[in-house]
């Protein structure tokens, strides 16, 4: 399996678990936050689905996902490319307004899709050849971006299902991840 695969394999898996712990939540336990400065299910949501419109666009420099209409679903309009939720206080987490379960995993599934047909474009020479902007004039290659995705996309997995599991407790005690469970069926 290439690092393109791999990596593609890893995006749908995760998105799978984020999409399985969002379904059925109400408002209420899509806003709910243990404290102030933790942030909500909601609120993680869309700073997954930002995660993924964000590097794309660096990359190829094509408008972001979020700039063709979902600032406005979210309230959070004018668009602005650089609103990701990085860093926000808990003032700025009082102010985000949790929009519908449907907002929220329409946001997702468009930067998802938009990053998977992005990957299709990548050659195997790219991971190690192509070098990513980050923040002051430094750069990474594609294969150190796909790790800090990895890593960031199951954090945050982890962080949705934790707090649906806090509001809801333990729902299916036999889950084991959208991999195994795919190697289970034989897909």
């Amino acid at each position: 399996m290439s690092t393109l695969e791999f990596f593609t394999k890893c995006l749908e898996h995760s998105y799978a678990a984020v999409t399985r712990s969002v379904e059925g939540l109400t408002p209420e336990e899509l806003s709910w936050r243990p404290k102030a400065d933790c942030m909500s299910i909601g609120f993680i949501v869309w700073h997954y689905g930002r995660v993924l419109d964000l590097w794309p666009s660096r990359i190829d420099g094509v408008p972001q996902v979020w700039e063709q209409g979902w600032a406005e679903k979210f309230d959070r309009a004018p668009a602005d490319p650089k609103d990701a939720g990085f860093g926000f206080t808990p003032e700025q987490l009082d102010a985000f307004v949790v929009p519908s379960e449907s907002v929220l995993v329409g946001y997702a599934d468009a930067t998802c899709s938009r990053l998977k047909q992005w990957l299709e474009t990548q050659s195997e020479d790219a991971v190690d050849e192509l070098s990513v902007p980050i923040r002051k004039g430094n750069a990474m290659s594609l294969s150190t971006l796909f790790q800090q995705l990895a890593w960031e996309l199951n954090q945050h997995g982890g962080q949705i299902a934790y707090l649906r599991g806090m509001q809801r407790g333990i729902e299916d005690r036999m889950f084991s991840g959208p991999a195994l469970e795919a190697a289970m069926r034989g897909d």
